[in-house]
């Protein structure tokens, strides 16, 4: 797993397996960040799932998983994220150095909001 800060400062989360309800809509998708305060859901081909702004978004690690699992709701629309699917990484960057990427995750979604 990598989570990676790009020159335009975007924070992207790949290795993710994204899905709503039971049916699995990428399983090596990516979930970015962007610097301009939006989060998109990107298919394992690259193709937007979903995007909103962070504003609009709720983030809540599922403690049934272990806290592997993400629950993202995007403009009331609710996905459950696994970034970092079957990799044990850690975030690599800045302020979110040595956390899980599933806690990091959240944690910049609540940053956005406050």
């Amino acid at each position: 797993m990598s989570t990676d800060e790009n020159a335009t400062g975007d924070i992207t989360f790949d290795e993710c397996q994204i899905g709503k309800g039971l049916k699995p809509l990428a399983q090596h998708g990516s979930i970015v960040i962007g610097q301009d305060g939006t989060i998109t859901l990107l298919g394992t081909k690259g193709d937007v799932i979903d995007t909103a702004a962070l504003t609009a978004t709720t983030a809540k690690q599922l403690l049934i998983t272990g806290g592997q699992s993400v629950s993202l709701v995007l403009d009331g629309r609710k996905y459950n994220v696994t970034p970092g699917w079957g990799v044990k990484g850690r975030a690599r960057m800045g302020a979110l150095s040595g956390i899980k990427a599933p806690k990091a995750l959240v944690k910049l979604v609540r940053e956005a909001i406050s």
